[in-house]
């Protein structure tokens, strides 16, 4: 099976090529990716596999029979960033102000050319595969519940899910697979300090919000440099700050907005807390009022072990040992994969798209990203083997329970 999957990726290659480049072309929005669902749904119909649009989204779902009882399944990401395009690429985006600068053209590539690869596999393929094409991973709360609630790891019950991501500090040509925990919680908060407004020349007659602000985010480091165990992995960060009116007059307000990026749920509960008692503190020295408004983002994801060692084993079969390792440096980004990594055993498998030769250098969320396509192929076999080899040992029965 590995050989025959191995010459289907070879077979299909310049169709993974086309389907990327013709999702990179027309890049949208969290939650209005109606173009490149339809553009699924129309490959997914070519290649005759069963599938279905989710009501009330643009998230597609689709479905695999083989010749056994088992279940998994794939999932993509859809959705595109908020960033003007500077790859100068032939299929740059159509749609000014949104590109894939994150990968989600080749993830939605890699997961077609999967299921395209598994679908001539036929009655060969030891169960079944759930195919989710899931909206919105860019932005809180994200489109993985939504999916989850149309059915995505139900009907039948699948038993795993495998995900990807694309990674351009890992050659092409690498995939890497890492257990245990991969991305942290990723909340954020809002905060509004008010003082006491007045004129630029009789500050002592009023309080200022700025002085108190630059104050406050001072202080905010100690949470992480001081309060916070060197073996716990916390980030607080202020990316958002406004305030004022004019140059002579002292503000009456500032807004802040930043994030907290955990990995415990001790650190998820604690953190916040502490943020807190900086901001009340640092308020009260001056006679300000600070408000804190703490908005929940995606848990922690977590690639189950055993799982993990399945498809490390599996893609070191298929693309061989040196071609096969773990992440350099994982770091707190998050991901709504976390949603079905909770429910089911999951695994994330980062494929390499690094390539310094040909200037494929630039990380995610660049405007100049770009991709060495020799990923798809190589993506493509580790997915759909790995799929294989879970369905071929004979786990994700229907009746499973999961976690």
């Amino acid at each position: 099976m590995k050989d025959r999957i191995l010459s289907l990726c070879e077979r299909f290659e310049p169709k993974f090529i086309k389907m990327r480049r013709a999702l990179h072309a027309i890049p949208e929005a969290s939650f209005k990716e109606s173009k490149t669902q339809a553009k699924i749904s129309s490959y997914l119909r070519s290649a005759g596999i069963d599938h279905r649009r989710t009501p009330g989204s643009t998230g597609v779902l689709g479905f695999i029979r083989g010749g056994g009882t088992g279940n998994v399944a794939l999932r993509s990401d859809m959705d595109a960033l908020n960033i003007m395009e500077r790859t100068g690429l032939p299929f740059a985006s159509h749609h000014p102000g949104f590109m894939h600068a994150c990968g989600h053209d080749a993830h939605m590539a890699i997961i077609l050319g999967a299921a395209l690869v598994l679908k001539h596999v036929g009655k060969d393929l030891p169960g079944n595969v759930r195919l989710i094409f899931q909206p919105a991973e860019e932005t809180s709360p994200g489109g993985a519940l939504t999916m989850i609630r149309a059915g995505a790891l139900r009907s039948p019950r699948v038993g795993a899910v495998l995900g990807l991501h694309v990674d351009p500090v890992i050659k092409v040509g690498k995939v890497a697979v890492n257990p245990g925990f991969i991305s942290a919680a990723a909340d954020e908060f809002r905060i509004a300090i008010t003082g006491k407004g007045g004129h630029g020349s009789s500050p002592h007659k009023s309080v200022d919000a700025v002085m108190v602000a630059a104050d406050f985010i001072t202080s905010l480091q100690t949470v992480v440099s001081r309060r916070v165990s060197p073996m716990d992995s916390v980030v607080v960060s202020i990316g958002r700050i406004s305030g004022g009116e004019k140059s002579n007059i002292i503000a009456e307000r500032v807004d802040m907005e930043g994030t907290v990026r955990t990995k415990t749920a001790e650190m998820r509960r604690r953190v916040p807390a502490m943020i807190t008692k900086v901001l009340r503190a640092t308020c009260s020295a001056y006679g300000a009022k600070g408000e804190f408004k703490l908005v929940k983002g995606y848990p922690p994801a977590f690639c189950d072990p055993g799982l993990s060692a399945l498809v490390t084993s599996a893609c070191s079969d298929i693309l061989g040992r040196s071609r096969t390792t773990t992440s350099p440096g994982l770091e707190m980004g998050g991901e709504d994969f976390a949603y079905y990594a909770e429910r089911v055993p999951g695994v994330v498998i980062f494929v390499g798209v690094g390539n310094g030769a040909k200037g494929k250098t630039h990380l995610l969320h660049h405007s100049r990203f770009d991709i060495d396509e020799g990923a798809l192929r190589v993506g493509v076999a580790a997915l759909a083997y790995s799929a294989y080899r879970y369905l071929k040992e004979g786990r994700g029965k229907s009746d499973d329970t999961g976690r």
